[in-house]
């Protein structure tokens, strides 16, 4: 695909639709699959809390990205420099981000990340990088951060996102 340029920007994911559309980038196949599904909201202010939550989401997670794929974004790092983000990571850019996370789900009613009354596109988003991206990078987060242990309302999120029976069906296969 990527020898015969059928990726948009060179890299994937990319969601073909009936051999007519090609979208490409996780957060606009995730907002593109959430409006057929209704899970994005019609109310531009609700809509607007669940895009911020997705680009939250994006800057949360970009110096893990930088720390797993350098040469991806033009980067060269060395053990010491390598050591030197994982430490921040650990230290001050999760707690800070994953803080922020928690503030937004301690003033929403319903548990969804921005308070929407289903899951919304940033809730899949989330619940992907803290569910299954983060415990599986033990080099990137010590036992404590990947389990969440600071975050209780992140661990609720959790929780409550893969007891969906849709996700329960979808992970039991």
């Amino acid at each position: 695909m990527k020898l015969n340029g059928s990726l948009p920007f060179g890299q994937v994911p990319i969601l073909e639709v009936d051999g007519s559309l090609t979208i490409a980038q996780t957060n606009s196949i995730l907002r593109y699959l959430s409006k057929l599904g209704g899970l994005y909201p019609d109310n531009p202010a609700l809509a607007a809390k669940v895009d911020a939550a997705l680009d939250h989401e994006l800057d949360t997670f970009i110096s893990a990205s930088i720390a797993l794929y350098p040469t991806r974004f033009g980067v060269t790092l060395n053990d010491e420099q390598m050591a030197g983000l994982v430490d921040a990571l650990v230290s001050e850019i999760m707690p800070r981000h994953l803080g922020n996370l928690e503030r937004m789900l301690s003033v929403s009613s319903t548990g969804w990340i921005a308070g929407t009354e289903r899951p919304s596109s940033a809730d899949f988003a989330w619940a992907c990088r803290l569910g299954q991206f983060m415990p599986e990078k033990e080099a990137l987060f010590p036992e404590p951060l990947r389990k969440l242990e600071a975050y209780p309302l992140l661990q609720r999120f959790l929780a409550q996102f893969f007891a969906l029976p849709s996700i329960k069906a979808y992970y039991s296969q």
